[in-house]
């Protein structure tokens, strides 16, 4: 029989089907009826590129009797931080209009090029004003990248001890989706999956 010719697929009851959806008796499943045209698609509410000051001040006793803080701020020895974003830890607080993030970023300090058992976690905070957002919203953030970071020693004045100011810049882009449902061919929005979203309380994620 040529492959060309069209015979009546027994298995689904559907005409004109190929021969070789038929042939050696296959068993395949019939498309479902969809009960209508609308399909459910994702809407971008807001994209940006925001950053994030994670920034934390650590009295130099905490940090041991050999680092001194001296006119200007200079530290001596050398201290560097070396952020560590894979164990950085995130939440995210959705409200109307903003997206608030908060967390905080796992650091090592090294004193004069030597890495020390000293650990600290830095916090930040976030605010992006992303108008139309509403609490159930889709959040997305790309992997975030390390923009500067910064080691700045403040002096001691009156009954102030010195700090070590430790500070990390982070970039990423926020992406804020909601599921709509479309109506095919033309993916005209018919309406939101929640119509109460904009009327809940805040969301966490």
């Amino acid at each position: 029989m040529s492959k060309d010719k069209h015979v009546t697929c027994e298995a689904c009851r559907h005409k004109e089907r190929p021969c070789y959806e038929c042939e050696f008796h296959s068993q395949q499943k019939c498309p479902p009826n969809l009960a209508s045209d609308c399909i459910v698609v994702d809407s971008l509410i807001c994209n940006k590129k925001i950053y994030k000051i994670a920034e934390l001040s650590v009295p130099i006793p905490t940090l041991g009797d050999i680092i001194d803080i001296g006119p200007g701020g200079v530290i001596t020895p050398l201290i560097s931080l070396t952020p560590e974003l894979s164990g950085i830890v995130t939440q995210t607080t959705v409200v109307k209009d903003m997206v608030i993030n908060t967390g905080y970023l796992p650091a090592n300090v090294t004193i004069l090029g030597i890495e020390t058992p000293l650990q600290i976690n830095i916090p930040f905070q976030q605010e992006t004003v992303c108008p139309g957002v509403c609490p159930e919203d889709r959040i997305h953030e790309s992997p975030f990248k390390i923009e500067s970071v910064v080691t700045q020693g403040i002096e001691a004045l009156g009954i102030s001890v010195g700090n070590i100011l430790f500070k990390v810049v982070l970039s990423t882009n926020l992406t804020v989706t909601r599921p709509v449902v479309t109506k095919a061919p033309n993916l005209r929005v018919v309406k939101d999956v929640n119509d109460n979203r904009c009327e809940g309380s805040d969301w966490y994620g």
